[in-house]
Parts: C-alpha cells; structure tokens; sequence
C-alpha cells in the first residue's frame, strides 16, 4: 500500500519524501481546492519546485482542484495542466465531474484521481465517473469494507484509495454538511469553540451526540481495506503540520505491520496503542514516531 501525503509547502515536501511517502500532493492558489487559501503553494514554479524533489526521489506529484471550478476557468485550467504535466506532473485530484467532461471533449489525456468530496458510494457512480476518464477513487470516508467490494475489486481498472479511519476520521458526509466548521473560515463558524459535529445536542429526552465508530472498529474496516486490496492511503494536508507528520508516521507504521503479514488481533492491539484520538481534530497530537 503506497502512501499518498498532502503538502502546503516546499520544506514540507522534502520532510514527507525523505520519511518514506510514495507521493505527495499539494493545492496551488488561484485553482480552487479544499483548503483555505494560506494552505496552498503561491504559483506554478512552486509546484514545478515540488515535482523536481519528487523527481529525483522516483516518486510523484498530484495537484488537487477538489471543487466545483466556474466553467469561465476552464481555459485557464487546462493551460496550467497541460504547463505542469509538461514538467512532470503526475495527474490531478478532482471533483467536478462537469471538468472532468469539458476536458474529455478536449481530448486531455491525464491520471485523474476522483476526491472523496465527489461521494462515489456505489457501483453504477463509479461507471459514470470511469467514463469520464478517472483512474483513481478515493472512497468516501464514511464507507466502510463491507459496502465497498464493487469499488474496490471493479471491472474499469480504477485504483482505490482511503484514508486511515482510525486515525483520522469525518463524521459527516464530505461536502453534504452544512453546518458552520473552523476550516471554513466564515465568520459565523466563530461562534463555535469546536466543531458543531462534535457538540452535544440537549432535549427534554437527554442529551445525545453525533454517533462515531469506536477505534477498534475503524482499525477492523483498516484492516480488511487493506485485504481487500486497496493500493493507497491518504494522510490529508492539515493546518497543523506537526498533527499531519503525527498522522503520517503513525499511518506508516500501521502499513507496515500489514505488510508484514501480521494478524487481526495483534494488529488491532497495536493500533489502540497508538492513542489516535481522531475526535480530537488536530487539537492535540502524540507526535511519537515508531521505529520499525
């Protein structure tokens, strides 16, 4: 299972590269991404920047534009990916399925990965989105191996990857919720101390809380993902770089547990050791990396 790491700046890239990521991928300003604006690389010279480090590791790059992008910058889109794929881009994460059309009309051949935030949950989604040119799927977070078979084992050839639900988890539906949240950085998100998800909700029946999978569960549904054969893993880009490296070793060491061989009960024991805390949304972190 190859290791796929979000990147907000050069320095971070050489960081992941040299800990061991198989790729990395980045957001670059100006190309609407999900992330906020001081999380993406300024201009293209600083993703050709992060394509030659990974160049020279043999690894790959990949430039997210993982929301809906106004049909008047499609031009402009396809200009700058025809520039970076000239300098070694690997391919582009993307959502909009109606860019995704636009640049099969015009014939632009690229390793399309298709986001979580487009919530290809079944089969005949997956065929839409096949014909559409896409190479790799990121499942939806809130999917779990039992539900997943079609798309991981498909008939198109299409590569899956996932996050690592046991570390890092979404409660929502990716892009369906539209409660305030801090990573949006609207105003009215300020009235919240935390994420409105993870607050509790009071009745005259009690008081109750957004249900969430317990970390023996997620490191179950990891486990079997990996059976299953899902070739990729995802360590999100976060505001918190030091959370993010966190995330990484410790994602890292869980893979190579998996690849070891390693059995369902011991593997479970030592990913409850790792004190993931994935409701603590990056407010703290346990930055311990493991040898081995």
């Amino acid at each position: 299972m190859k290791i796929t790491v979000g990147v907000k700046s050069i320095r971070e890239t050489e960081y992941f590269l040299d800990a061991g990521a198989d790729e990395v991928y980045c957001g670059l300003l100006g190309l609407h991404n999900n992330r906020l604006p001081h999380e993406n690389l300024t201009g293209p010279a600083d993703v050709e920047k992060v394509i030659e480090l990974a160049r020279a590791r043999g690894k790959k790059v990949f430039l997210a534009a993982n929301e809906i992008v106004s049909e008047k910058e499609y031009a402009k889109t396809l200009r700058l990916l025809s520039g970076l794929r000239e300098k070694g881009l690997s391919g582009l994460i993307v959502r909009d399925p109606a860019l995704l059309a636009w640049l099969k009309k015009k014939k632009f051949r690229f390793y399309f990965t298709l986001s979580t935030l487009a919530n290809c949950f079944n089969s005949k989604a997956l065929a839409f989105f096949a014909d559409l040119g896409v190479s790799r799927l990121v499942l939806p977070m809130q999917m779990m191996p039992e539900n997943a078979a079609g798309l991981v084992k498909n008939r198109f050839g299409i590569d899956t990857e996932i996050f690592c639900q046991a570390l890092y988890y979404g409660i929502n539906v990716d892009s369906r919720c539209e409660l305030p949240c801090p990573q949006t950085s609207e105003a009215e998100a300020g009235k919240f101390r935390d994420f409105t998800c993870l607050l509790p909700f009071k009745s005259p029946k009690g008081t109750f809380f957004m249900p969430m999978p317990g970390p023996g569960y997620m490191l179950n549904a990891f486990y079997d993902y990996y059976k299953a054969g899902v070739g990729h893993l995802k360590v999100a880009r976060w505001p918190n770089t030091l959370r993010e490296a966190d995330l990484f070793f410790k994602a890292r060491y869980l893979v190579k547990l998996l690849e070891k061989g390693i059995k369902r009960e011991l593997f479970i024991h030592e990913g409850l050791r790792l004190d993931a805390k994935p409701l603590e949304y990056g407010k703290s972190f346990t930055y311990k990396p493991l040898k081995g």
